[in-house]
């Protein structure tokens, strides 16, 4: 008999996790031939472009209409779900259906819905506690994305065993078309959240006063900051972008700057190491972690570090040339061939097991 294996696929409009499952998942479904996929999507998502990557016929569609992270969605796909023997359960995310008998397979990208103390994230912080408590009660087996956040799960949840650390890919579009070195601009990519520390890069850039170069921002607000107070001030925000048009403007940037409190991993600054733009990181773990000498770092601690370091790099083509020189080696780590051979992996001992 063959077995079934249910993937959930409905975060697609979500980033990091979205370009997690479109380089993963076609590759998963490829792979297991003689296995039955149940893929989840959302009644709104456009998945058509996962699904033409895969080769066979051994998949079934299931549209599921309540929100993710809802009430709703705990009763929805149990009920639809119910006429099937599911060997396993892959989640992209910790949002499991927790009244669903199955085997589990979740992949956790970073636990920031549970770190974050934001006064107004006090229900998200609730609904992560609940379904972290739930998954340690599961036959449930982890993928982490960075030995930071394996760390981060041990340390901040009951999960202490079946936690395999597989890294994310890089896409090999994210190409160089021309140097860094006649180019003038400050680049920021990411939607724009508490953890990105965006105040800190804009009063920053604002105080150096640089009138010939502008800092430009890629990524949805989420109406975290008011662009209206930044107007005639070199500083420019984009929303919603082509990924052509992206390496566009990391091929045009002098500098890529990501200050974040909190990572899981990190997609953008291997993006610019790619396109050959310098990069500039705040000095968490994960980043250095993912990272390594491909990237130049100030202290997340000192206020006037940041500022020294964007003056240093813009004047010092020398060091940049290096950064870019490390960055080349370091992508050379990073595949999703690699994240989705070591997946397989995992899947199949699960199967076995």
């Amino acid at each position: 008999m063959k077995n079934n294996i249910v993937i959930d696929i409905r975060m697609l409009k979500n980033s990091g996790i979205s370009n997690y499952i479109q380089n993963i998942v076609p590759n998963v479904v490829n792979h297991f031939k003689n296995t039955n996929f149940i893929i989840l999507t959302a009644s709104d998502s456009d998945y058509k472009y996962i699904i033409n990557k895969i080769y066979s016929n051994n998949y079934k569609i299931l549209k599921i209409n309540s929100q993710v992270y809802s009430f709703f969605e705990q009763i929805e796909i149990v009920l639809k779900l119910k006429f099937y023997k599911i060997n396993l359960y892959w989640a992209p995310n910790y949002n499991i259906p927790i009244f669903l008998n199955a085997n589990f397979l979740i992949t956790i990208h970073d636990l920031w819905h549970l770190i974050d103390k934001s006064w107004n994230r006090f229900y998200r912080r609730l609904y992560s506690k609940i379904m972290f408590f739930v998954i340690s009660k599961k036959n449930s087996s982890i993928i982490a994305v960075s030995n930071f956040t394996k760390n981060e799960i041990i340390s901040n949840t009951k999960i202490k065993n079946n936690i395999s650390v597989i890294k994310h890919g890089i896409e090999r579009h994210w190409i160089s078309t021309k140097s860094f070195k006649k180019n003038k601009d400050i680049l920021f990519v990411g939607n724009i959240r508490n953890h990105k520390n965006i105040k800190l890069l804009i009063d920053t850039f604002i105080n150096l006063n640089l009138k010939s170069i502008s800092l430009i921002l890629i990524g949805q607000n989420n109406n975290y900051l008011d662009e209206t107070k930044y107007l005639n001030k070199n500083i420019k925000f984009i929303k919603e972008i082509s990924r052509k048009r992206l390496i566009d403007y990391y091929n045009n940037a002098r500098l890529l700057i990501l200050p974040s409190i909190y990572e899981g991993f990190g997609f953008t600054p291997l993006e610019a190491m790619s396109c050959e733009c310098p990069v500039l990181l705040s000095d968490i773990e994960p980043l250095k972690e993912i990272c390594g000498n491909g990237a130049y770092y100030f202290d997340l601690k000192n206020s006037k570090d940041l500022k020294n370091k964007i003056l240093l790099l813009i004047n010092n083509e020398s060091l940049c040339d290096e950064l870019i020189d490390n960055g080349k080696l370091n992508i050379k780590k990073y595949s999703w061939e690699k994240t989705s051979n070591e997946t397989i992996k995992k899947i199949d001992k699960l199967l076995v097991s």
